[in-house]
C-alpha cells in the first residue's frame, strides 16, 4: 500500500535478565543470590560495616511503598567500566540520599581488584548486594562475586563499544524491523491514521530465539499482526549473558508509527471509525451547547487550527470563581500560550453569564467549561450543559473563612508547613551529616472522610524520613475533605521543603500543593 508512510520513534524501553531455569528459582533475589553468594562476613560486608553509620542502616524503614519509594528486600550497588577499565556511574538504590552517598564514596575508596572481576567490559552492568532484608530492618550483607550482565546482541550491533550504544542499537533494529515489516493492509483494515503506539514484548531465550510474545496494539487485528511481525525478528548473534554465560532476556519497548496517506476516503472512514469509538468519552460534550455556539460565533476556522494544546492534554478548558454577588471572578485558562488565553477570556466575557444558570453562591467553589477538545487530530469546539465543580479541602473552621479557592489552598499549604517546621526543625540538624542544601518531601492523601492516609516521605536517611512521616501521620482530620460536583473525593497532597544544614534558618521554598482526582 504505498499511499502509507510510516515514521518510528522508540518511546520506552524496558530489559529484564531472568535465570536459565525459571523453576530454579522463587524470585528475582533468590537468583541474584545463587550468583553473587551474599555473606555478612565476607571482606567486602567487613569494609563496608565500618564505612557506614549504623543509623543510617538501623533505621531502614523496609515497608516503604509508593513511586519513589519502593519496598525493596536488598539495596545494590550498580557500576560500570569505561574503555579505560576506570569505574563510573556508580548507583545505589536506596531511597535515602544520605544512604547512597555514603555507599557511593565507600565504594570509590574500594581496592577493585580484590573483588576478582574476570571480565572488564563496557558493555556489561555491574552489580554488588550491600544490604539486605532481615525481618524488618537492614543489615550489611554483601556480594562475594560481583554479578554481571549484558544484553542480547542482534546483527549490525555487533561493532557497539559500550552498554548505552548497544541499548540504543537494539531499540532501533526492533523498531526498524516492525516499521518495515507490518502490513499496510493490515493497517488499513484496523483503520488507523496519525500517530499509534504499538507495545512490544517479547523473550529472547538463552539460543537467542524469540519466544512468549505479548505484543498489543490499538485492535485485536493489529495486535495478532504485531505478534507476527516480532516473531520474524532474525536469531540475536549472541544472547544475553549473565556472568559471561547465556541467560534468558525479557524485552519491552513502545514504537510509534505516523500512519500517514493521501486516500481521502480512508481519512474519512479513519476519522468515523475514531469518533464511534470515542463517542463513550464525550457523552456529556456537546457541539450545540449554547456556551459551544457563543465560541463559534466568535472563534473563527483558522483560529482553531492555530490552536496548541499543553503537553498530554487533549482539551482547553475555562474556569474561574465566583464572587458573593454571583459574578465571575479570576477567569482563565489552561493554555500556555497569553494570546490564546487571552482571546478565549476576551469571548467569554461577550457571552451572558445568567445563561450558565449557576445558582451557588459559594465563592470557595471553581467552575469549568471544556471550550475546545482535540480528538486526533481534529480540534472542535465543544462545552456543556454543567460545569465542573471542585472545592478543595479545608483544613479547619478558621480555613473555611477564606475568601477564594486560592485563600482556602494556601491556608491548607500554611497548617502543613507549621505543623513540619514547628514539630521537626529543632533537631533535624543532628540527623544527618551532610552540609548544605538538603530537601524533604513528603506525599499524602485525604480521602472523603477528611482522613489523612497513605503518607510517605523521601529524605536523606530513616531517621529523618520516619520522623517526617510520623508527624503527618498524626494530622487529625481535616475539617472537610475536597468535593467534586458535590461528592465527597479522595486528593493527593505533595510537598517540599529544603533547608540550609549549618545555618540557622527556616524550612524556605514550600512547594504549593497540586491536587489530583
Amino acid at each position: 500500500m504505498k499511499p502509507f508512510l510510516f515514521l518510528l520513534c522508540s518511546l520506552y524501553s524496558a530489559i529484564c535478565f531472568s535465570q536459565t531455569d525459571y523453576k530454579a528459582f522463587n524470585d528475582k533475589y533468590e537468583e541474584f543470590a545463587f550468583y553473587a553468594k551474599p555473606n555478612k562476613t565476607n571482606k567486602l560486608s567487613k569494609y563496608f560495616e565500618k564505612q557506614i553509620s549504623s543509623k543510617l542502616v538501623n533505621g531502614y524503614d523496609t515497608y516503604k511503598t509508593n513511586d519513589n519509594i519502593t519496598s525493596l528486600k536488598t539495596i545494590s550497588l550498580t557500576f560500570r567500566f569505561d574503555e579505560q577499565n576506570k569505574i563510573k556511574n556508580i548507583i545505589v538504590n536506596s531511597p535515602y540520599s544520605e544512604l547512597n552517598k555514603c555507599i557511593q564514596e565507600a565504594f570509590k575508596n574500594y581496592d577493585i581488584e580484590d573483588l576478582n572481576i574476570s571480565e572488564k567490559s563496557p558493555l556489561n552492568t555491574y552489580v554488588l548486594q550491600i544490604l539486605s532484608s532481615e525481618g524488618d530492618k537492614m543489615v550489611i550483607n554483601c556480594s562475594t562475586h560481583v554479578v554481571y550482565d549484558r544484553i542480547p546482541i542482534v546483527k549490525d550491533c555487533e561493532s557497539c563499544k559500550d552498554k548505552y550504544k548497544l541499548y540504543n542499537c537494539l531499540n532501533k533494529q526492533i523498531s526498524e524491523h516492525v516499521a518495515n515489516t507490518i502490513s499496510p493492509i493490515e493497517i488499513k483494515k484496523s483503520k488507523q491514521l496519525g500517530m499509534i503506539n504499538l507495545e512490544v514484548k517479547f523473550l529472547i531465550n538463552e539460543q537467542g530465539i524469540i519466544e512468549q510474545i505479548d505484543c498489543k496494539a490499538p485492535t485485536d487485528s493489529l495486535t495478532k499482526e504485531l505478534n507476527r511481525v516480532v516473531g520474524l525478528f532474525p536469531k540475536v548473534k549472541i544472547p544475553a549473558t549473565r556472568n559471561g554465560k547465556p541467560i534468558h532476556f525479557i524485552y519491552k519497548t513502545t514504537v510509534s508509527l505516523q500512519i500517514d496517506t493521501n486516500d481521502e476516503k480512508y481519512k474519512e472512514e479513519s476519522l468515523k471509525y475514531k469518533e464511534e469509538s470515542l463517542k463513550y468519552i464525550d457523552t456529556l460534550l456537546n457541539l450545540n451547547s449554547e456556551l459551544a455556539i457563543h465560541f463559534k460565533n466568535y472563534l473563527n476556522p483558522e483560529e482553531l487550527t492555530k490552536v496548541v494544546f499543553p503537553s498530554g492534554q487533549r482539551g482547553i478548558y475555562l474556569s474561574f470563581n465566583i464572587t458573593i454577588n454571583g459574578n465571575p471572578i479570576n477567569i482563565k485558562t489552561n493554555s500556555n500560550l497569553p494570546e490564546l488565553n487571552n482571546r478565549l477570556i476576551e469571548i467569554f466575557k461577550k457571552y451572558s453569564f445568567e445563561k450558565l444558570n449557576i445558582r451557588s453562591t459559594n465563592i470557595l467553589e471553581s467552575y469549568r467549561y471544556p471550550i475546545i477538545v482535540k480528538r486526533f487530530d481534529t480540534k472542535t469546539i465543544k462545552s456543556t450543559d454543567k460545569p465542573t465543580v471542585f472545592i478543595p479541602p479545608i483544613f479547619d473552621k478558621n480555613c473555611g473563612k477564606s475568601k477564594s479557592p486560592e485563600e482556602l489552598s494556601d491556608c491548607l499549604d500554611q497548617n502543613i508547613k507549621e505543623i513540619v517546621v514547628g514539630n521537626f526543625k529543632n533537631n533535624i540538624r543532628h540527623k544527618t551529616t551532610l552540609t548544605g542544601i538538603i530537601r524533604i518531601s513528603c506525599h499524602f492523601q485525604i480521602d472523603a472522610n477528611g482522613n489523612i492516609i497513605n503518607v510517605k516521605a523521601t529524605a536523606p536517611n530513616p531517621l529523618i524520613c520516619n520522623e517526617l512521616e510520623q508527624i503527618i501521620k498524626n494530622i487529625p482530620a481535616v475539617y472537610k475533605p475536597a468535593f467534586l460536583n458535590g461528592k465527597a473525593i479522595k486528593t493527593s497532597h505533595n510537598y517540599s521543603y529544603r533547608f540550609n544544614n549549618g545555618k540557622i534558618d527556616e524550612f524556605k521554598n514550600l512547594i504549593r500543593t497540586y491536587y489530583k482526582r
